[in-house]
């Protein structure tokens, strides 16, 4: 047999291809497909709080079939079941097996040397980073933060707030206060933006966190509350959920799944996922944006160890 013979040709590669199915972890493209590998897509199930993972694995899997059809040859597959386990993804992201993750910003922070420092994907609410407001009642005697000590604590339930138990640990080591935990009296995360900010609004409840996006879709809705409720701390501007890609992935391959994710509202499966988002669609930003929200995350995590170190030597 000739050498020209020996030479998969496209259609049959594509024919493979197309029976393959999804896999953890893709096989090469074949040569005559110019070295193009297929980028191996994961996604962590810490950036979904309070949204559906069933109709998020089926909008992220008919979206790469969309995207399949773009390109005339599969660009990228999905990890079996789309969303995975932190502890996976990160695994997966370490040992080369995972290409393109979505990510809260604390799992960013464990792979952030391994991530291309060219291009990150942001939700587009996200591209110069979001506030959280820590809410207290305009008539309530809560002047500075030290006045919250033994309050209870109302938090919003949203892949948004990811960050906000290293914002509250920072926050209050820096004003020389002890950590949320032994600080307030007590913090209930609760899944309705209403229950989160009426029982405040009411009297109810001492104080509220939420981001300030949230904060403002609520005074739309009642303007009252933006007269009788206040803010008493406001967070620096943090990036809570990201999409990366890692380091020395395919460029090709790379460049085409972007390309697609920055034009992710003109599919019909695009637009299911920047709904699960909350978003209108997605950014690229340099992978730099996410520098202060990394050392947030890296301040959380030198406190959380002193104060594991400090309960330990405790008789």
């Amino acid at each position: 047999m000739g050498r020209s013979d020996q030479r998969m040709t496209r259609r049959q590669c594509l024919v493979l291809l197309a029976g393959a199915g999804t896999a953890a972890l893709a096989p090469e493209f074949c040569r005559a497909e110019n070295e193009i590998k297929l980028l191996r897509v994961g996604v962590s199930t810490e950036t979904l709080a309070g949204a559906n993972i069933n109709d998020a694995r089926a909008a992220y899997q008919v979206w790469i079939s969309e995207i399949t059809l773009e390109f005339g040859h599969r660009t990228a597959e999905t990890v079996p079941g789309v969303f995975i386990s932190s502890q996976d993804l990160i695994r997966g992201v370490r040992q080369g097996m995972i290409d393109c993750f979505g990510v809260t910003a604390l799992e960013f922070t464990e792979v952030s040397e391994l991530a291309d420092p060219d291009v990150l994907v942001l939700q587009d609410y996200l591209a110069d980073g979001i506030e959280y407001v820590l809410l207290v009642h305009s008539g309530s005697r809560f002047d500075k933060l030290a006045d919250l000590r033994g309050a209870q604590v109302l938090t919003h339930f949203h892949r948004d707030m990811v960050l906000l138990p290293a914002w509250l640990s920072t926050m209050l080591a820096a004003n020389n206060l002890p950590a949320p935990e032994r600080f307030f009296g007590s913090i209930e995360a609760r899944d309705a933006l209403n229950q989160v900010v009426l029982p405040v609004f009411f009297r109810r409840a001492d104080a509220s966190c939420l981001a300030r996006r949230s904060w403002e879709t609520a005074v739309e809705l009642n303007p009252q509350l933006g007269r009788d409720l206040r803010a008493l701390e406001v967070s620096p501007k943090i990036i809570p959920i990201a999409i990366g890609f890692r380091r020395g992935c395919n460029a090709n391959g790379r460049k085409m799944l972007l390309d697609s994710m920055l034009t992710i509202s003109n599919s019909a499966a695009g637009r299911q996922i920047s709904a699960l988002y909350q978003a209108r669609g997605f950014v690229a930003r340099p992978t730099s944006v996410m520098k202060g929200t990394v050392e947030m995350v890296r301040q959380f995590e030198r406190l959380s160890a002193q104060q594991a170190g400090s309960r330990k030597l405790k008789p």
